[in-house]
């Protein structure tokens, strides 16, 4: 079960708008985003205010590191506010989150106070269940999510576009609402 879970896991996805199978459900209230792959068991995700990690905030260096806790918006973009029942209190709020397109050179993940950049797309966030994918200009959906290890003991940095990316360590992760089913301090311990 644990190998067809990783091939599950492992897999790109892509799907055309139109699929009958899915059905999209966007939260309602307030949530946490969660990564799932191989070695990372539900590593929660979390800012400093400007690129999106995956791990424990409170093990990061930056003082303004926070989980994050998004809200949806009816143009399908994800606004982000720091988590402070589980950190510290930081200075940044109400980001935009954004995923880089196919001109940017970075593959960083990240946040900003704007949904308008030319290298970035904050809006087309879609969720099917509990897993988030983002919806592409021409209506497909693609979850093209991966992780590479920051440098820093069980955090990552959460980046988008595998496909341009040769990084040794690069993780193949999922994005999804469902915390895990144990408290998770370590991402490496999930």
């Amino acid at each position: 079960m644990h190998v067809m879970q990783s091939l599950i896991l492992g897999i790109p996805i892509a799907i055309a708008a139109g699929s009958p199978v899915l059905v999209e459900r966007a939260p309602t209230s307030a949530f946490g985003l969660f990564a799932y792959g191989d070695g990372i068991g539900g590593a929660p995700l979390f800012t400093t205010g400007d690129g999106a990690f995956i791990g424990t905030a409170t093990h990061s260096n930056d003082s303004q590191a926070a989980q994050v806790e998004f809200i949806a918006n009816s143009d399908n973009s994800l606004v982000a506010n720091p988590n402070t029942t589980a950190a510290n209190d930081p200075t940044w709020s109400n980001l935009t989150f954004s995923v880089p397109n196919t001109t940017s050179s970075s593959h960083q993940v990240g946040f900003s106070n704007s949904t308008s950049d030319d290298n970035r797309s904050g809006s087309g966030f879609v969720f099917y269940g509990d897993f988030l994918l983002h919806k592409e200009t021409s209506g497909d959906l693609q979850s093209m999510w991966y992780a590479v290890p920051s440098g820093q003991d069980n955090i990552w940095t959460l980046n988008w576009n595998y496909t341009d990316d040769d990084t040794d360590g690069k993780v193949l992760v999922t994005l999804k609402t469902t915390p895990p089913s144990k408290a998770v301090d370590d991402a490496s311990e999930a």
